[in-house]
């Protein structure tokens, strides 16, 4: 099941409307649209309105009509988790979890099974807090657990988290002890758990979702419950009936449509990847990015530093950063394609290609390489190069990055490494020792340096932006390209990068273009010719991924009723169904100028996330961008409530306040902000200004000398520094301040004047 981790996070396409952009105290005022841009040439990529449900399902003939030709195959799938991955309730197969009848204890909830009249039914907390019975209509899933769908409103369906491990004959709760409660966006009842958004697309064949948004409504289809072979081989039924009306047996078929090893790879990405829908509407034999976009390492803590899984990223971003992927390797060189499972066991699978079998694997010596006994599981190549790690307490997933263990970057960035994660008794420095007299100089290798240039851009150290251009100017592969090219997005502002996102607008790779694009987005209600030249060529490109990462990034501009305007559509009222949507559809507007109509979006996000702190501090900024203060002020107050340990929300109370112009409540708010995160250096400056309307100079300089450290490159910073000490008549340290904010930013014509300002 797709599922985000956090009970209350959501993510979002791209930035959206938010305080993160404002320096000075007080807030955006909505700006007019400025003149759309639209595209001539038609895109690609099946463009157009989708196709009905009727013709869609006709060009399928479901699993059985393969049986008959192709026996073996059949019965290897037949038996797989792919062909269980959803089915009805069944007697022969669920009644063990449901009788004889028990309760059990999961977090703070008792709950309980029961069969009952053919009935397999669960009592638990459920819609409105109310402990109910649900009958059990379908499962999902088979080992290592099973997870039941009971019948929600509006032809929902509903994922329970009380789940069955089979292989243990218990129940358990898959969020662990979380302990969600009725409200919340990932509770059972929630959003998060609606099985039409969160599971079914990868749970089913050829899958329409169907959802309705002016009644909040599904009715969504399938061809086939669990994933069929039309799943991975397209629809066929074309092929079924050519099959039996033929009489030459081995006469090729003209119906077949055969696929690339990379369009076979891209369809095992639709179910496992993270990932945005953009169509939902994937057949095999399509590109992935032309109804997908794959979440990647980026700024925030989904993936580690070095490409490690981190939160529940499964397999397919991973192997793509891999040197594997890089080699030519795709899934159906380990997997068999039909049962899913492993080609060989243990190291044998490796050797395959690592004895020499393989041209471009290099040969490793296992007792050589691994420094462990043969017999042991220390001499595991998995054990290294795909670490596991358990998702949904009940199953644990091999990262399929390949990556290298690396105990310096654990010392230095906290990342972790196969090592110690076997010797949990032992420590990092235990473990580098141990590598560095093993391998000595080859522990210096460019992954080494890619990690630290990805962690320090997280970190916002201008050290990261340097690596991420050698990044781009190096050998590294397209995936590592495109990590760079969205984690620039934080130096846009700079000339240099914004060259180099420039010039990968004509980069190979779709993926290394879609995050070029996303990176302007800080640029893209200016007037920069360059920018707009890079982002009006990517509205045409070829591939559809990038095409709405562009017009995403110029929704502002963008005419609503170009080919691209309507793909942009398309994708927003896909995903209507979820916060996030909402939160996009409102973006969408609020960039358009129309403030009120993007509030509605924003309060129908916040309505189905009410726990959400992040989505009342969006609504705090429509809010005040409409001028309704004290409205503002209260949304801001309720992020602080809902999450009072984080910086942000006091930051952005605190420039509410400023707008209720109540300066000491914003001063105490801004303190807090920093109190809690010593790095905000806005609101280490805003708080440097209000300090400094209180007359409290000193204080002011100290505050910006903090903002300084934690953003070095803001011309903005040194340039307030200036006109404080102009005002407290330092004049030569005002002109020092002065020269550094003309350092970093020449035409800072405020800072020049200071300059000239006679002595």
């Amino acid at each position: 099941m797709k599922r985000i981790r956090s009970k209350r996070g959501w993510l979002a396409l791209a930035a959206i409307a938010s305080f993160a952009g404002l320096w000075s105290l007080g807030l955006f005022t909505l700006l007019k649209g400025p003149e759309p841009y639209d595209p001539d040439a038609v895109p690609r990529g099946r463009p157009g309105p989708p196709e009905a449900d009727g013709a869609v399902f006709s060009r399928y003939a479901g699993s059985e009509s393969c049986r008959g030709c192709h026996a073996r195959a059949f019965d290897l799938w037949a038996r797989s988790h792919h062909a269980l991955a959803e089915r009805p309730v069944l007697a022969g197969v669920d009644r063990a979890a449901f009788d004889p009848p028990r309760a059990f204890l999961h977090g703070t909830q008792t709950s309980s099974v029961r069969l009952s009249d053919g009935q397999y039914l669960v009592e638990t907390l459920g819609f409105g807090g109310r402990r109910e019975e649900y009958a059990a209509v379908r499962a999902i899933g088979e080992a290592p657990l099973r997870q039941y769908l009971v019948a929600g409103p509006r032809g929902r369906l509903q994922t329970l988290e009380a789940s069955f491990d089979p292989l243990r004959g218990e129940w358990f709760d898959v969020f662990g002890s979380e302990d969600r409660r009725s409200g919340e966006w990932g509770h059972w009842t929630g959003r998060g758990m609606t099985w039409n958004s969160m599971c079914a697309s990868c749970h089913n064949t050829r899958l329409r979702k169907n959802y309705d948004e002016a009644s909040d409504s599904y009715a969504t289809r399938q061809s086939e419950l669990g994933v069929g072979c039309e799943a991975c081989h397209g629809p066929m039924r074309a092929h079924a009936e050519w099959q039996r009306a033929s009489t030459r047996p081995g006469r090729k078929d003209p119906t077949l449509r055969p696929f690339s090893r990379d369009r076979m790879f891209d369809a095992c990405g639709t179910c496992h990847a993270r990932r945005f829908e953009l169509t939902g509407d994937f057949e095999p034999g399509d590109s992935f990015l032309d109804h997908h976009s794959p979440s990647i390492v980026d700024a925030s803590e989904v993936f580690y530093a070095d490409g490690q899984v981190r939160e529940e990223d499964y397999e397919w971003a991973p192997f793509l950063s891999s040197r594997m992927h890089a080699a030519g390797v795709r899934c159906i060189d380990c997997h068999d394609p039909h049962s899913g499972k492993p080609l060989l066991d243990g190291n044998a699978l490796c050797m395959r290609c690592h004895s020499g079998g393989y041209p471009r694997s290099p040969i490793i010596d296992p007792a050589q390489h691994s420094g462990h006994r043969l017999d042991g599981a220390g001499s595991l190549c998995a054990g290294c190069h795909m670490p596991l790690t358990t998702y949904m307490q009940r199953h644990p997933r091999r990262d399929h990055g390949f990556t290298i263990p690396d105990p310096l970057l654990t010392k230095e960035r906290g990342i972790p490494n196969a090592c110690n994660r076997c010797h949990t008794d032992k420590d990092a420095d235990w473990a580098l020792a141990a590598v560095e007299a093993r391998y000595g100089a080859r522990m210096h290798r460019s992954s080494r340096s890619r990690t630290r240039a990805v962690a320090s851009a997280r970190a916002g150290d201008d050290a990261g932006r340097d690596g991420l251009l050698a990044l781009l100017a190096g050998p590294e592969t397209p995936f590592w390209k495109a990590v760079a090219a969205g984690m620039l997005v934080g130096w846009a502002g700079e000339r240099p990068v914004q060259e180099a996102l420039h010039g990968l607008s004509a980069h190979p790779d779709p993926l290394v273009r879609e995050n070029a694009a996303s990176s302007m987005g800080p640029l893209a209600d200016g007037d920069d010719p360059l920018v707009h030249a890079t982002l009006r060529n990517l509205l045409d490109d070829p591939v559809r991924s990038v095409r709405i990462r562009a017009a995403w990034t110029l929704r502002g501009r963008v005419d609503p009723a170009s080919s691209v305007g309507k793909e942009l559509e398309r994708f927003l009222s896909h995903n209507s169904d979820q916060p996030t949507g909402q939160v996009q559809r409102g973006a969408y507007h609020l960039a358009r100028g129309d403030g009120e109509r993007a509030l509605g979006f924003y309060k129908k996000a916040a309505e189905w996330d009410p726990l959400s702190a992040a989505l009342r501090g969006e609504i705090a900024v429509v809010l005040s961008q409409l001028g309704r203060t004290e409205e503002s002020l209260r949304e801001a107050g309720e992020a602080v409530r809902l999450e009072p340990n984080e910086a942000e929300h006091h930051f952005r109370l605190g420039l509410a306040w400023n707008e209720a112009g109540d300066a000491a409540k914003t001063i105490a708010s801004l303190e807090e902000a920093v109190r809690l995160d010593k790095g905000h250096a806005r609101a280490w400056y805003n708080l440097a200004l209000g300090r400094q309307a209180a007359g409290r100079s000193d204080e002011a300089l100290e505050a910006l000398s903090m903002a300084e450290a934690a953003a070095p490159r803001d011309a903005r910073i040194p340039y307030a520094r200036a006109t404080i000490l102009l005002q407290l008549g330092q004049m030569d340290e005002a002109r020092a301040a002065a020269r550094r904010a003309l350092e970093l930013q020449p035409d800072l014509i405020e800072a020049r004047e200071i300059l000239q300002a006679p002595r």
